[in-house]
Formats: structure tokens, C-alpha cells, sequence
């Protein structure tokens, strides 16, 4: 939870946010709700969304996927807005399966800055076709297409990147 401030006076009070709806709460909500019997309350940890988190192999424990769920918050194809929470978590640089048992380091490890939540449908897109990614700074990523258009995706939204000016005529000497 935290206070909205504007010019160091609280705007709404304690808020927190709602997972599903991305909607904020107020505290005295949450209470309200809290005291009603019908109501379920789960508890989870916090995740400290700036650390990364590291497994060995292939499977994405629980505090990564969690992790990486609520960093990503949404498939991080371009404009897509499914939630994380029924996404696939993608390993961004491939997994080498091979590459313990020939004794190379891993190019794709199982870290929190190296797996995105991507839609099944987004996922198998970017698995089968040529579309591409890679991670800018953890939770942001540059998209190429098929055809070289390029992508921001970040929590904000996402942005197309303006293709580079072509050269003129005094730079192509």
C-alpha cells in the first residue's frame, strides 16, 4: 500500500492495487471487504520486483513465475493485453538443453531478466515465425518483425521505434 501524493499532500489516502483490473483500492475498502465473513484474503510475500531471481535448468519455480507475473503484468508482445497471470513465461534468450552436458555456459538461463510473459498465441508467434525480441532493462523490450519494423513494450505501453533516417547524399561517399 501506498499514499497518491500531490506536492507532498495525500490525494486519496492508502491505496493498493487489484491484480485482476488493474484497478486501485482504497484502504477503507479493503477493510470493509476484509470484515465481511464471505470474504477470502490471501497473503503473499513481497516481491522485491529490482532483484533477480536465478534457477538451475529448464523448469521456472513459483517466485520467478510470480516475479516475472507481476513485473510484466501483461503478454509483452507489442499492444497485447492479456494478463501475465494466464500467459506462458518465455525463456527470451533460448535454453541450450545441451549445453551442460557439453560443458558450455548457458546462453538462455532460467533468471527473472531472461523470461517474459508472452499469450500462447504470442508465444508460439515469435517460437515459429520471425519475429523477435530482447530485453532493454527488465521489464522493457525491443520487438523486430518479420519485416524490420521495430517496438518499445515497457510498463507504459508500447511504442513503434522510428525506422533511421536513410542516408544522404554526402554520407553515401
Amino acid at each position: 500500500f501506498g499514499a497518491s501524493t500531490d506536492g507532498g499532500v495525500t490525494v486519496f489516502g492508502p491505496t493498493g492495487r487489484l491484480e485482476e483490473g488493474q484497478r486501485l483500492v482504497l484502504l477503507d475498502q479493503l477493510k470493509d471487504w476484509c470484515a465481511d465473513s464471505r470474504t477470502t484474503v490471501t497473503i503473499k510475500p513481497v516481491i522485491d520486483l529490482n532483484t533477480e531471481l536465478t534457477a538451475s535448468g529448464y523448469a521456472i519455480p513459483d517466485p520467478i513465475r510470480e516475479h516475472v507475473t507481476l513485473r510484466d503484468r501483461t503478454c509483452v508482445f507489442p499492444w497485447c493485453t492479456r494478463p501475465a497471470r494466464s500467459c506462458d513465461l518465455d525463456h527470451v534468450v533460448p535454453y541450450d538443453h545441451a549445453a551442460d552436458a557439453e560443458g558450455r555456459p548457458q546462453p538462455g538461463p532460467t533468471t527473472s531478466s531472461n523470461l517474459a510473459a508472452l499469450c500462447r498465441f504470442h508465444h508460439r508467434l515469435k517460437t515459429h515465425t520471425t519475429w523477435r525480441y530482447t530485453v532493454t532493462e527488465p521489464g522493457e523490450y525491443e520487438w523486430t518483425s518479420p519485416h524490420s519494423h521495430q517496438f518499445r513494450r515497457d510498463s507504459s505501453g508500447s511504442t513503434a521505434i522510428e525506422p533511421p533516417e536513410p542516408p544522404g547524399p554526402a554520407d553515401r561517399r
